[in-house]
């Protein structure tokens, strides 16, 4: 069952709404108070995710029920203007991006960089090793699809090869939505941006 969907902006209009609207489904499933704050929780990082990706950004909001299983997407359609180019190489050039810090910092960053052209990503995809970067990446039929699930099994599978791919393990450790969701997938699509937040209670 799909909920009502709400327009979010970076400023914060409608976050509260989505919020409420999280609960709401949450309740209506016949959730524990327990597992509503953790789909809560899930909802805040998700809606957390619009501040820092782009200047003025506006995104849709909803959730996909069914039983026990939800499904919390942001969609959004994200114009890169030469302005947010130049602030975001700005912040990555030093190679310690400030907004890539945490998973979600992570999914930020990767966002606006899969969103700049293959020139201007040059510099950005050097700013750290291919492994920690690239990790969790699909292509498939024009779209780009990351999923957390791939990232979290190349990181394990590297975690002692690299200082990198070590850091960002220990990363996914710590990270909340790392440890309550069960996948987060980023699907890009030209200018189209969902990110989908999967969670079985």
């Amino acid at each position: 069952m799909k909920s009502k969907v709400i327009t979010i902006t970076d400023e914060g209009i409608g976050r509260h709404d989505a919020l409420a609207l999280t609960e709401a489904c949450g309740t209506e499933s016949g959730l524990n108070k327990k597992s509503i704050l953790h789909l809560r929780l899930l909802s805040e990082e998700l809606i957390g995710l619009l501040r820092g990706i782009a200047g003025k950004v506006e995104a849709d909001y909803w959730l996909t029920t069914e039983g026990s299983h939800f499904e919390l997407h942001l969609k959004s359609e994200i114009n890169m203007t030469s302005e947010m180019r130049a602030q975001f190489l700005a912040a990555s050039s030093d190679g310690k991006n400030f907004a890539a810090k945490g998973i979600m910092g992570k999914i930020r960053v990767m966002i606006a960089g899969a969103l700049l052209s293959v020139k201007e990503a040059a510099p950005y995809a050097m700013m750290n090793t291919a492994a920690a970067y690239s990790a969790g990446w699909n292509l498939s039929e024009g779209a780009s699809i990351w999923s957390m699930v791939s990232y979290k099994d190349e990181m394990q599978a590297h975690r002692y090869e690299s200082k990198e791919a070590t850091e960002a393990w220990d990363e996914l450790e710590k990270s909340i939505v790392a440890n309550i969701a069960d996948d987060v997938k980023v699907k890009i699509v030209g200018k189209a941006v969902e990110i989908i937040i999967d969670k079985t209670f």
